[in-house]
């Protein structure tokens, strides 16, 4: 009896520490290669609109707003150079972006102080939501401005929570050249340290001022461009959507109802997600349901990959595990 109440030497915890850490990094891996590998089946482009996206952005043929969203169109002319292939190689682009926003996923749900299995659960649902989006039937185009946007959010969101908020100004140059909808990065560090912090204050600001620089550059390079879909417009657009049920459907299986749970929830989660998702989530819906089709759903991905869904999961691990003082929780 004795022998079963020994200590374990501090080599051996170390090694299990080590085993155990490397088994948990494995199946991360497994997970976020699975789940890229079915998003990339899923994305589809039967009619060739990635193509005709990237060409005419590269001719300056783009409408308003896509002609002013150019990094990931050279992004993937580069690498059609690279690869001296005919066509960008998008089916590789896209499972290159789900892996690493399977990641930087598994990443910033530790950071917010999940545990593995919740993470995983997190990157599958991920997954799972933009698979109902994508495909010949799925009203979603192939959006690779809308993943690198994601990619660029779950980036600035690691920065911030690990206290490197001086980054976030430069990588809005990137970020506003590949889409507008960046213009929210600089909320996370509002809502990292508050209204209070004047250093945090100054590099938010700093931030936007960047991404102003570029967004008008960009603008003042290319021109006034013709929007596409023109006559449909705030009410009219919403009207239009409203009176197709597939748009309807697109939407809610997009989202679900986790936005609902997160508002259910709210309370129950840390303040840094309570105050990024009061700072981005109504005003990205509002603006995305009155200037773009409901259905679309990969819209929605950045604000659910980035706050709905950790939000929700953050909300679930602390019903299941109580409130204890022994909860994990990042300081906010």
């Amino acid at each position: 009896m004795a022998v079963l109440l020994a200590p374990v030497p501090v080599a051996d915890r170390r090694r299990l520490a080590l085993v155990r850490g490397a088994g948990e990094l494995g199946l991360a891996a497994a997970v976020v290669l699975l789940a890229a590998w079915q998003v990339t089946l899923r994305s589809e482009d039967p009619n060739g609109v990635a193509l005709e996206g990237v060409t005419n952005v590269l001719n300056g043929a783009g409408g308003d707003l896509s002609q002013y969203r150019v990094l990931s169109a050279y992004i993937a002319k580069g690498l059609q150079s690279l690869t001296g292939q005919p066509y960008p190689p998008f089916d590789a682009m896209r499972f290159v972006q789900m892996v690493a926003i399977g990641g930087l996923v598994y990443a910033y749900f530790g950071e917010l102080g999940l545990r593995p299995v919740s993470r995983l659960l997190g990157i599958g649902l991920i997954a799972g939501l933009i698979s109902l989006s994508m495909g010949r039937i799925g009203p979603s185009t192939f959006s690779l401005d809308r993943f690198n946007d994601t990619i660029f959010y779950l980036i600035a969101a690691l920065l911030v929570l690990r206290g490197r908020e001086r980054w976030i100004p430069p990588l809005m140059i990137l970020a506003m050249a590949n889409r507008e909808t960046s213009v929210f990065i600089p909320t996370l560090i509002l809502a990292r340290h508050g209204l209070r912090r004047r250093q945090a204050l100054v590099t938010a600001f700093i931030a936007w001022a960047v991404a102003a620089a570029v967004y008008f550059g960009i603008h003042a390079y290319y021109g006034p461009r013709s929007r596409v879909e023109e006559s449909y417009w705030g009410t009219a657009m919403v009207l239009r959507s409203l009176r197709m049920p597939g748009q309807i459907a697109f939407f809610f299986a997009a989202i679900n109802v986790l936005p609902g749970l997160a508002l259910v929830f709210m309370r129950d989660i840390d303040p840094f997600l309570q105050r990024l998702f009061w700072l981005v989530v109504p005003l990205w819906f509002a603006i995305h349901i009155w200037a773009a089709r409901l259905g679309e759903g990969i819209m929605y991905l950045a604000p659910m990959t980035l706050i709905v869904v950790p939000l929700v999961l953050q909300a679930l691990e602390l019903s299941v595990a109580g409130r204890g003082a022994g909860d994990p929780r990042p300081a906010t």
